[in-house]
């Protein structure tokens, strides 16, 4: 008996020591040399309000690399370059650990999750980012330390163009 019950406590450990979903680039590699229209939908914490600006993307692969270069029709100077390596064994997308990732019926779904601030305030993020042939979106869940719940802070959404 004592052996039956080794040998399961052992497999149930090996089967969810190993349930963690992993990425590789290659999962990516419909969004290489692609450009993207669409807008940024986010809570301005000065205001209070939902707020939404015009934006545009462009992805390419460089090797073992994500390269995303957003821009903002009337923000500028907010236009940024951001290169994602994914790391450990495909369990890590850039500095965010992967919770799941699954492809079904042509989407793709990519939860990720990393610790921060948001205001000024410690926090768990989720992203969430969801990808088919012609549409990419990312969202940014927060759950403020000793919250139980989440809220929206900002969503990318997005349709291909190139």
């Amino acid at each position: 008996m004592k052996t039956l019950f080794t040998t399961l406590v052992l497999l149930f450990v090996t089967l969810f020591a190993n349930a963690q979903d992993t990425i590789k680039i290659s999962d990516f590699e419909s969004m290489n040399n692609t450009s993207w229209k669409g807008k940024l939908t986010y809570k301005d914490y000065q205001s209070g309000k939902q707020e939404t600006i015009p934006s545009t993307m462009n992805l390419k692969i460089e090797g073992d690399k994500i390269i995303y270069s957003v821009q903002y029709d009337y923000e500028p100077n907010k236009n940024n370059i951001s290169k994602v390596k994914i790391k450990k064994d495909g369990t890590v997308f850039g500095n965010e650990k992967v919770i799941s990732f699954t492809e079904e019926n042509g989407t793709k779904t990519l939860v990720t999750m990393y610790q921060g601030k948001d205001n000024g305030e410690k926090a768990d993020m989720y992203v969430t980012r969801v990808l088919t042939d012609s549409t990419y979106s990312a969202t940014k869940e927060v759950q403020i330390e000793g919250s139980e719940t989440r809220f929206v802070r900002n969503k990318y959404e997005y349709t291909k163009i190139k």
